[in-house]
């Protein structure tokens, strides 16, 4: 096993002094907004200083200013107002189920996996020039972060075919496996806030990708049971659970729809019966 002897302000010195040749536009942040991230973000960095992590410790900053300004759908309430949700708190969230999950990988391994968590959007949300190699040629990451981020970033004009492939690519990866599967995990947790044809989408995925990537993980990645079961559990049971609402709430607008419709047949009706008594009285023959 290898001990790092370096101390934490070592640690800190020798990594600040990395993140100073970053262009600060980069790694610039709203600090108003920080509020909202602030318990999930220090706990990572916490984490990353204490294990040492290099990767991850660079790449904390590098998410909270390159998704900067960048929202989720949802709001949170402060002192009766109503916020926008920073998008930050989704890789945040995805790197702390990681984090949270029983991974017998070393620190350093983990140090990849946390890194290319924090940045699994990056290459598909923001427009790098370099298509992403910025991650290990401007940003200093391990180039492995840029390739497990790059395996998960799925394009919007896939085919069904090159969909498949995407996700069997991912599948051979053991990290980029991780990393979808709690990328999905965290994303499940908004399903209520979906629409019914987006909770659908979800489902769909679930059953023609994610079940056969789970199977995949059994037969490949034997070590990682227990995570892979903690993560399928949460999947599906929030997949399931968002399937039953949304069965539920299609009667319900069906029914609804019935009634809407019945009397819109009973307007008309009346309307019609309204308009023979009006060419009645004014003997319009």
């Amino acid at each position: 096993m290898v001990i790092n002897m370096e101390t934490k302000k070592q640690f800190q010195q020798r990594v600040n002094s990395i993140i100073q040749t970053i262009q600060k536009d980069y790694l610039t942040y709203n600090q108003d907004e920080q509020w909202m991230v602030k318990n999930l973000y220090d706990y990572i960095d916490f984490y990353a200083v204490e294990h040492r992590m290099t990767n991850t410790y660079i790449a904390l900053r590098l998410a909270r200013g390159l998704h900067n300004n960048v929202y989720r759908k949802l709001t949170t309430i402060k002192d009766g107002v109503s916020f926008k949700l920073p998008y930050l708190i989704h890789p945040l969230n995805v790197c702390r189920m990681l984090i949270d999950l029983p991974l017998p990988i070393s620190n350093e391994e983990k140090d990849l996996l946390f890194a290319s968590a924090l940045c699994h959007d990056m290459i598909e949300d923001i427009p790098f020039k370099k298509n992403g190699k910025e991650l290990y040629e401007d940003f200093h990451l391990d180039k492995e972060v840029y390739q497990i981020v790059n395996l998960v970033s799925k394009r919007k004009d896939f085919t069904k075919e090159e969909e498949l492939a995407h996700f069997q690519d991912i599948s051979a990866h053991e990290y980029a496996l991780l990393v979808k599967l709690s990328d999905r995990g965290n994303n499940v947790e908004d399903l209520y806030n979906m629409k019914v044809s987006k909770v659908n989408e979800y489902v769909d995925e679930t059953n023609q990708y994610f079940l056969p990537m789970f199977d995949y993980a059994k037969k490949h990645y034997a070590a990682h049971q227990q995570a892979y079961g903690i993560l399928k559990d949460k999947i599906l049971s929030l997949t399931d659970v968002a399937e039953i609402l949304v069965t539920k709430y299609g009667i319900e607008e069906d029914e609804l729809k019935n009634k809407r419709d019945d009397l819109q047949a009973k307007n008309n009706e009346l309307r019609k019966k309204w308009y023979e008594l009006w060419r009645v009285e004014n003997n319009d023959c």
